[in-house]
């Protein structure tokens, strides 16, 4: 689809104007074409702007989330996964839930929306998920894993949210069992895991691993103002960091050394007390 083709080309420059005559050239089509799918896009909600002279070009700190644009950012070996975009959606876990009963063969797989109307977390608690504010994804993985080792991918994937965070706020973030994460004492993540078991071999086939993160300020219930907080990156692209995500989680759930990655856990651990896995 030219608009798909359009989009990629924009992304893989995003902060470098191409012409829309360069474009028709790559794309074998008018420029008259390139012009109406251009403006298709910007009607979508895609941030390209024009220069008189250079042509198109999608600003660096463009805040969109599109397949694209996160599939740019993914290392060589992760290009192909399965991207799936939302501008809203009640909740990535469920939509992976969702399309896991059509097509179990969905995985690898990162579902991500601009907002959630029922964002989930742990225990059937909410997860505040305001449009374009935050990070709202789930990742569907393949991988096999035995039923003792279950409450550990939750730990992996805190472990890869709170590396990744750390690399932008230059600072440490906190980690509460298990599966939230706060910052100068708020609560700015939740991570929310679910498995596909196996019951005859003992094994989870399938994980959607749902993270939520914080990124922007926005209005919050007054009851609510001393318990949720926020991160306040506004330079980098959420595409961006959700793509950093993706790529800790493979780096992590690969890592044999589990040990190295539970001993990172606890080290930021707030309530030490909490049993150890």
């Amino acid at each position: 689809m030219l608009k798909d083709d359009i989009l990629r080309e924009l992304e893989q420059n995003r902060g470098k104007a191409i012409s829309g005559q360069e474009m028709a050239d790559k794309f074998n089509v008018s420029r008259n074409a390139i012009w109406k799918a251009i403006n298709s896009l910007k009607n979508s909600g895609y941030n390209i702007e024009s220069h008189r002279t250079l042509g198109y070009y999608i600003p660096n700190d463009s805040d969109v989330i599109s397949e694209e644009g996160i599939r740019n950012f993914l290392p060589e070996e992760l290009k192909d996964i399965n991207i799936i975009t939302y501008d809203i959606l009640d909740s990535t876990n469920n939509e992976a839930k969702r399309l896991l009963a059509n097509d179990e063969n969905v995985a690898p797989c990162l579902i991500i929306s601009d907002g959630q109307t029922n964002g989930r977390g742990r225990g059937k608690k909410s997860f505040l998920s305001e449009k374009g504010k935050g990070i709202y994804m789930s990742f569907v993985f393949s991988k096999e894993f035995s039923q003792d080792k279950s409450e550990l991918i939750t730990i992996f994937a805190a472990v890869a949210v709170k590396r990744v965070i750390e690399r932008y706020i230059k600072d440490e973030v906190g980690l509460k069992w298990v599966n939230d994460i706060f910052y100068k004492g708020k609560k700015v993540a939740g991570i929310l895991t679910e498995a596909i078991s196996d019951l005859e071999s003992k094994t989870i086939s399938t994980v959607i691993v749902g993270i939520g993160i914080n990124i922007k300020k926005f209005d919050v219930p007054e009851e609510l103002k001393d318990v949720i907080g926020f991160l306040n990156i506004d330079e980098v692209p959420r595409i961006k960091i959700s793509s950093e995500i993706v790529e800790e989680l493979y780096k992590i759930f690969n890592d044999n050394d589990v040990e190295k990655i539970k001993k990172e856990y606890f080290l930021r651990l707030i309530d030490p007390e909490k049993s150890r896995v």
